[in-house]
This record gives structure tokens, C-alpha cells and sequence, in this order.
């Protein structure tokens, strides 16, 4: 008896279509912040970086994050949007036919944001962890306006003062700090109090057979 020939399996283009899908997210993503940023130029002037972004690809998975002052976002201290904050939002998810809150992949990959809080270092640990996850709920809930679909595609972190987004001077041996050296730690204060938005787009595993 002759032996049954196997069938080669043809190669998934899961690859090549995730890539594709996320450079055109990306550009969709920044030209939503270019739009802010032109159309708020008084405020760019005062608040140069209104949003940050950047994407990276690793392995099978490709991320792209947006930064998102905090001072933008929320009035000092409060956990509640303030209408800056919902400008900004509405502006990077309020349009849909954009598709940035699209989730369908086809099946060849599954796509999440990943919204996470960060504090300043003032207060108690304990108490920023809580602050950096209502903040991260806060603008959840204004995003979730934007998409029934959101709740199955999205993921809530805290980081409190954990993951500065940049480093402040400290005093020396007790040495008063200088006007100059507070207005830095002040100013470093204010970015750390963020939003990152963490767009992941993961290849959807392939089962064994």
C-alpha cells in the first residue's frame, strides 16, 4: 500500500496583517494628538507636551503608549475629569469611524488597553496606589462613553509613585533646597502625576493540535 502524502500547511498571515493594522493605529493615534495640539495651541504654549506617544514591538506582541498629563487631566489632588480632560479624551476616542476603539481583529490577533494611574511621591503609599486607580477608573468610565465594547478589552493598573516618569533632586544632608532646585521638584511632581494609555495588540495563539 502506498502511503498517504501530508499536506503542507500554508503559513498564517496573522504577522503581516497585525502589522499592518498597527501602523495604521498608530498614525491614527498621533494625528488625533496633532489635532489636539494645533487646536489648543494657547494651551501647547503654556503645557508644551499635552500627550506623548510612542509604539515598540516585541515578539508577538506590539505596544503602543500615550501619555496623558495629569495636570491636564485632573485639577490637584481630584479624582474627577476635569473638562480639559474630557476634551483630551473625547478627542483621541470620541471619533468613530476612526476605528481607534475597535477591537475585531479577525481572529488573528486580540487587541487591549491597558489604562494605568501614576502618583507623584507626596503622601502615603498606600494612598497614591488608591489615587492612581480612581484616576485610572475615571477615565475608563469617559472612554467607555465611546464604545459598549470596552469593558472586555480593557485592563486597570495602579503604579502610585512607583514608575516615575522622570527623577527629581533631594535634598542633601538635610541642605534647604533652593528656589530653583523646588521649582524642578515641582515640575518633575507634575509629569509624574500621569495617564499612560497602553494600546497592546497580542497574535492570538495557535492551538495545538
Amino acid at each position: 500500500m502506498r502511503g498517504r502524502r501530508s499536506t503542507p500547511r500554508r503559513k498564517g498571515h496573522g504577522a503581516l496583517w497585525s502589522i499592518i493594522y498597527i501602523d495604521l493605529m498608530t498614525q491614527i493615534m498621533a494625528f488625533f494628538v496633532i489635532v489636539w495640539t494645533i487646536e489648543h495651541g494657547s494651551k501647547a504654549t503654556a503645557t508644551p507636551k499635552l500627550a506623548t506617544g510612542f509604539g515598540m514591538g516585541m515578539g508577538d506582541q506590539t505596544v503602543r503608549m500615550v501619555d496623558l498629563p495629569g495636570d491636564v487631566l485632573f485639577a490637584s489632588g481630584k479624582t474627577e475629569l476635569a473638562d480639559d480632560g474630557k476634551t483630551v479624551i473625547d478627542k483621541l476616542f470620541g471619533d468613530a469611524s476612526a476605528g481607534v476603539l475597535s477591537f475585531d481583529q479577525g481572529g488573528l490577533a486580540q487587541r487591549k488597553l491597558v489604562i494605568h494611574g501614576h502618583t507623584d511621591d507626596v503622601g502615603a503609599k498606600d494612598k497614591n496606589f488608591e489615587l492612581g486607580f480612581q484616576r485610572a477608573w475615571a477615565v475608563y468610565q469617559e472612554v467607555r462613553r465611546h464604545s459598549t465594547e470596552l469593558p472586555d478589552h480593557v485592563v486597570l493598573c495602579t503604579h502610585a509613585d512607583n514608575t516615575p516618569g522622570t527623577s527629581a533632586p533631594a535634598a542633601l544632608d538635610g541642605k534647604p533646597l533652593t528656589d530653583d532646585e523646588k521649582a524642578v521638584i515641582q515640575a518633575a511632581r507634575a509629569k509624574n502625576r500621569r495617564i499612560t494609555i497602553e494600546d497592546v495588540v497580542v497574535q492570538t495563539p495557535v492551538a495545538e493540535k
